[in-house]
């Protein structure tokens, strides 16, 4: 069994295992509304949710079933958002959000880079894959500045809470490593 490290570095950002002690900065964001719009989980009422939360990522990670990492700007210890990486054998799959403050900003492609990475440096994965809601325009951008394609609309696939109880138009996206490393050898980088 593969482990993901605990932390993980990118130009601007920083990843790292939530403590519970970040609760109250993940809350912050988690309970935006904008920023939980289109996710497949219920925005965030409490604190006390976020913990929970937070707890229930640890026998994920120890059974390498999700790794799950809050992100800071560099020089700073505050969570901004959070990113996770599934593996299962020979395929992965991810997502992250951010804080509002933080779109536009391109950090977002930096997060969804890093674990296009990550996912690719355990050496069973030959599949990687990552979801959206069909109308978020700015998810699905992000991951094809990544490399992933679009494979298809799976329609009325995924309720995304905060919109609705009814099932959403889902987009998937995925990349191959052979897709991954040709591309990285066109680009020059190693």
């Amino acid at each position: 069994m593969q482990t993901a490290p605990e932390t993980v570095r990118t130009e601007r950002l920083r990843l790292r295992r939530p403590r519970a002690r970040d609760a109250a900065a993940v809350f912050q964001y988690a309970s935006d509304p904008e920023v939980a719009r289109y996710a497949d989980w219920p925005r965030a009422k409490t604190v006390a949710e976020i913990e929970d939360r937070i707890a229930l990522r640890a026998p994920a990670w120890d059974a390498a079933e999700e790794f799950f990492w809050l992100v800071t700007l560099s020089g700073d210890d505050r969570a901004i958002g959070s990113a996770s990486l599934c593996v299962n054998a020979d395929a992965a799959d991810f997502g992250y959000l951010l804080a509002r403050a933080h779109w536009r900003k391109g950090l977002g492609t930096e997060v969804a880079r890093a674990l296009v990475a990550l996912a690719f440096s355990f050496p069973d994965v030959r599949r990687l894959s990552a979801t959206c809601d069909a109308e978020n325009v700015a998810s699905a951008r992000v991951l094809e500045k990544c490399g992933l394609v679009r494979e298809s609309l799976l329609r009325s696939a995924t309720v995304r809470p905060n919109i609705s109880q009814e099932p959403r138009d889902t987009l998937l996206y995925a990349l191959t490593r052979d897709e991954w490393t040709s591309s990285r050898d066109r680009d020059g980088r190693h």
